[in-house]
């Protein structure tokens, strides 16, 4: 008798979830999380409700979304098809493992994406250039010393950030020093676009704005269905998420470089 109402029962758990992949509406934080435990693909909900779709920041008015992702796309010289809003600000909550569910405020950040290729490569191997200045040298480690060399903590965490955001094909410009010319000229075209998201007066106000460039949309079907999945494992307890790290944003209130002053961290002896 029990395995009879366990049949229909579970048959009716996939009908929902099929009416929610189907759907029109953008599912609630209880019924994405429903989807994400349910499915072991994650990109097909990275694609469907990240990727795709009008944001709900722009729920009410789709075709002021049309008009922000063209006058992005101008500034980058791509086309609208290849800049999207993701995070919070298109669910309406946080798809994080850090805060999971958490509805989207005046406080939260609106995370855009910009898919670029060339500007994927320019900005890594600059990024890279950089980074392939910090101190100690290789030498300096390898070579046999009285006193352990001294690596600064915060070039570290740069260090391991971008190498992870390679990986998945993606550049974040926040990670170049504030006055590299690459690092202002995206800062400042994002800036140039804060005073018209203000003006087409989306869902609720925002106050920060943060781009991402990925190689292609398949590196950000990679890198979002990977969140998801460590949102997945922090869900059900079988991994305990990173602490989270910040990208740098342009707030949109302040001056045109939309530079924020980061966080100094003490230097730590090489071990």
């Amino acid at each position: 008798m029990q395995e009879k109402n366990a049949k229909p029962s579970a048959q009716t758990g996939q009908d929902k979830l099929l009416a929610l992949l189907a759907g029109q509406k953008t599912p609630t934080a209880e019924e994405f999380k429903q989807l994400i435990l349910a499915l072991d693909n994650q990109r097909v909900l990275a694609k469907v409700f990240l990727l795709e779709g009008t944001p709900f920041v722009f729920e009410n008015k789709p075709m002021k979304y049309v008009i922000f992702r063209e006058q992005v796309a101008d500034r980058f010289n791509i086309g609208s098809q290849d800049v999207c809003i993701v995070g919070s600000a298109k669910l309406g909550y946080s798809p994080s493992q850090h805060k999971f569910g958490t509805p989207f405020a005046e406080t939260s950040d609106v995370d855009v994406v910009v898919i670029s290729e060339p500007l994927f490569y320019k900005g890594s191997r600059e990024l890279f250039e950089t980074l392939n200045q910090l101190q100690p040298s290789v030498y300096s480690v390898r070579a046999p010393a009285k006193d352990p060399p001294v690596v600064d903590l915060k070039d570290w965490v740069k260090v391991k950030e971008s190498i992870r955001n390679f990986v998945f094909q993606n550049f974040n410009p926040g990670l170049l020093p504030h006055d590299h010319p690459v690092r202002r000229e995206i800062f400042e075209n994002m800036a140039s676009t804060s005073g018209l998201f203000l003006a087409l007066e989306p869902q609720v106000f925002v106050s920060k704005i943060r781009c991402r460039v990925f190689r292609n949309w398949k590196a950000a079907e990679d890198y979002y269905s990977n969140s998801l999945r460590e949102a997945k494992f922090a869900l059900v307890g079988q991994k305990q998420p990173e602490p989270e790290m910040d990208d740098d944003d342009v707030d949109l209130e302040a001056p045109s470089d939309g530079t924020p002053v980061a966080a100094v961290h003490q230097p730590q002896k090489l071990n």
